[in-house]
């Protein structure tokens, strides 16, 4: 087992990252007036003696993109009500990061606030969105229209939730790591390109992944935990195309497809623009090597798009913080015109 540990906005915030985290779980529970988890439904057959180990009170709910809504915020927040949930009790997930998003917006909020921890049963959640406190519901077709900052006291990312993972939750969870090693870590983003996705499959690889993206996120979240410096902003490289994706579709593209084809695609403006070589064509083989669809752009709209990308939070004085990647590891934040990104848009789906 490996335990991070640093202070985030002044509250302290510990990361277990392993198997059988279980008595890890129940050891930090015990410092509550009881506990309600909001456990993913899909769980419930597939892990259902892991779940029943560990000493909370279980309400299960549907997860995925839909979750995110105010009818589901409606339902936790009767649920606590019916339960007499107090300020000092705790409030947990055990489920992917979309369950994550609402559990921890609701902790946030609830009696003005919570404990709250994090149970993330997904690779995506666990290299990345359980980790930095950003918590969110959709509104209005709009990703993550409101939300807050509050951090977990504690995530427990056990990697037995993962071996038996639907291969497409895996591919989103390396996308979410592909991102972190190319802002970051060009060591890690090798790692990427000399494997693929049967190599995820084993809880030291799984561990190895998933400390080096958690500590990626935590040095640039204690840095900037508010986004107040932009430093934050790297952590979306390839979400202004992908979550403009993701609302493209209905949300019937998956969050680690529309971030990979994203990365590709934003990697593409910041080569036009003058920022980088030509590293698209390399983040797509390592993409493709992990088995991630690739999105045919020619069947994407420009205008649709951008008009999706207009609602990105990093829109400011009519122009978008896009990150450009300048090399593996390293990049920076640049305005670009809503023009200029249509322009380049429209030469990749060209082809030129």
């Amino acid at each position: 087992m490996e335990v991070l540990e640093r202070t985030i906005n002044g509250s302290n915030v510990k990361i277990y990252i392993g198997s059988g985290l279980e008595i890890e779980i129940n050891r930090a529970l015990e410092k509550y007036n009881g506990n309600i988890s909001f456990v993913s439904s899909i769980l419930r057959s597939i892990y259902s003696k892991k779940i029943r180990a560990i000493n909370s009170t279980k309400s299960f709910m549907k997860d995925g993109e839909r979750a995110k809504s105010m009818a589901s915020l409606n339902a936790v927040f009767r649920k606590l009500i019916k339960m007499e949930v107090e300020r000092d009790s705790s409030i947990s997930y055990i489920g992917g990061g979309t369950l994550g998003d609402l559990t921890g917006y609701a902790a946030s909020v609830y009696k003005r606030g919570v404990h709250y921890l994090g149970i993330p049963t997904t690779l995506l959640a666990q290299v990345d969105s359980s980790i930095g406190g950003k918590n969110a519901i959709n509104f209005m077709n709009i990703k993550n229209a409101i939300g807050t900052f509050y951090n977990p006291e504690a995530i427990f990312s056990d990697t037995d939730f993962l071996l038996n993972s639907d291969p497409a939750l895996l591919r989103d969870g390396i996308a979410e790591a592909i991102k972190m090693a190319l802002i970051m870590d060009s060591h890690l983003f090798k790692y990427f390109t000399e494997n693929d996705i049967k190599s995820i499959y084993c809880s030291k690889n799984l561990q190895y992944i998933i400390k080096r993206s958690a500590e990626i996120k935590l040095d640039v979240v204690t840095a900037d935990f508010l986004d107040s410096r932009k430093i934050r902003y790297l952590l979306n490289f390839g979400h202004s195309v992908g979550h403009a994706l993701e609302s493209y579709s209905g949300n019937t593209i998956s969050h680690g497809t529309a971030v990979a084809n994203g990365m590709i695609l934003e990697s593409y403006i910041a080569y036009k623009s003058g920022y980088s070589s030509m590293l698209h064509e390399e983040i797509k083989d390592a993409v493709t090597r992990y088995g991630i669809p690739l999105i045919n752009f020619r069947d994407i709209e420009a205008d649709k798009l951008i008009s999706y990308m207009k609602n990105d939070k990093k829109v400011e004085h009519g122009k978008l913080n896009m990150v450009m990647l300048n090399e593996s590891g390293r990049a920076s934040i640049e305005e670009i015109e809503f023009q200029q990104l249509r322009r380049y848009i429209n030469l990749y789906r060209d082809g030129t």
